[in-house]
């Protein structure tokens, strides 16, 4: 039977379903499906999640919330720029300010992020916005009714199951098996996280 929501969130009966693979009927199987989707995306990092974004800062700023479904950036590379940006960690991000507090204009020279908004070391002073391509982690689109299949159901159906059966005891208060599940899930994690660096073979 094809792994999809449909089957996943299907009644006990059915084969491949949340409820069957746990032996429980009255389980909330589309929440349980969605929080398991939305534990792995925590974790793991894979070819299919990677995406690219027409990202901006506006004239005058040196900050910009960032896309709604952004997980964990790459790079950023400025329009014209040919190199990117240089990435540091909020913990090393100082930019220059006038003695009001105020980020000076300028080029920038690095980025960071804090919270869901990323910045920079320079405010953008020009008649032009500062843009660039953004390259990151984001999260798919959940599954549902209108998103049958992703790369979970094709690719890491194993994986799925077991995120599904840790959200499912977990509702069922079966800690000793949610954890068991856990760790089973944990360990395909760490090795798609490993195995994923393959997809880069052949290239410079």
């Amino acid at each position: 039977m094809a792994i999809n929501w449909t089957t996943l969130t299907g009644i006990k009966t059915v084969s491949g379903s949340i409820a069957n693979w746990v032996n429980k009927t009255d389980l909330p199987t589309t929440n349980i499906l969605l929080e398991a989707e939305a534990w792995l995306y925590q974790f793991l990092r894979v070819r299919e999640m990677i995406t690219d974004t027409l990202f901006t800062f506006d004239n005058n700023a040196a900050s910009e919330a960032l896309p709604s479904a952004f997980l964990d950036p790459i790079q950023y590379v400025p329009w014209e720029w040919g190199d990117e940006l240089p990435f540091v960690g909020p913990e090393r991000f100082r930019p220059s300010r006038t003695s009001a507090g105020v980020i000076e204009d300028g080029s920038p020279s690095c980025w960071t992020i804090i919270g869901s908004t990323a910045h920079i070391d320079a405010t953008i002073d020009d008649t032009d916005n500062f843009s660039g391509q953004l390259l990151h982690y984001a999260q798919p689109t959940a599954l549902s009714a209108s998103n049958e299949t992703n790369f979970l159901t094709t690719r890491y159906p194993a994986l799925l199951r077991k995120a599904c059966m840790k959200a499912a005891y977990e509702h069922m208060k079966d800690s000793a098996r949610a954890q068991e599940y856990m760790a089973y899930a944990m360990a395909d994690i760490r090795e798609a996280n490993a195995t994923n660096e393959m997809w880069r073979r052949g290239q410079y």
